[in-house]
């Protein structure tokens, strides 16, 4: 099934939610403030590479939303953790918007959701179907290894500023991968 995922306006500070600039500055050793703004872009690069390497949301988002054209018994919501769905919408055969029952569907692991067994997918179904949810870790579920890949990208982004450089080696450390490995999500 093809689905796509809209785009999501992150608050600005969703970054700072991740890793604070003074902690990523400790793990820097960059006592001066004269950098702060560019160490932040870093930071939110690094943030951003992390969540798309491996299909999560390390900050709690609201109203996340995927789209496709069909609505399955189980679907893959392409980010997790998934912590609450707000809204399941779909086009009858009549074209026609319909809301489907939030309380029909379970939450499983790793981004996916499915009809609970009981229920059973709307037979009017046409195409279209939107389903709105919640994402993301909070600060007391985030995982370490994903903090500390966040930090190391950053600061690889920090110290190799040119795309080319004589003391680079070109690549991210192999560290990323290893710390990242665990919660990357399959990919087709």
């Amino acid at each position: 099934m093809r689905f796509e995922l809209a785009p999501l306006d992150l608050p600005a500070v969703y970054g700072e939610s991740v890793v604070s600039l003074a902690d990523l500055k400790v793990h820097l050793r960059v006592t001066h403030d004269d950098e702060d703004a560019l160490i932040e872009i870093y930071r939110d690069a690094a943030v951003d590479m992390v969540e798309r390497y491996c299909g999560v949301r390390l900050g709690e988002v609201t109203g996340v939303e995927w789209r496709a054209e069909r609505l399955d018994d189980v679907l893959d919501l392409g980010v997790w953790p998934v912590t609450g769905l707000t809204s399941i919408v779909y086009l009858d055969s009549n074209a026609g918007d319909q809301t489907g029952e939030i309380a029909d569907w379970r939450i499983l692991q790793r981004g996916r959701i499915a009809l609970k067994p009981s229920k059973s997918s709307p037979s009017d179904v046409a195409a279209g179907v939107v389903i709105t949810f919640d994402a993301g870790f909070g600060d007391d579920n985030r995982p370490a290894a994903l903090v500390q890949a966040v930090k190391l990208f950053a600061a690889h982004l920090y110290m190799n500023r040119e795309a080319v450089g004589a003391m680079q080696s070109g690549e991210v450390p192999l560290a990323f991968r290893t710390l990242c490995g665990a919660y990357r999500m399959p990919q087709i």
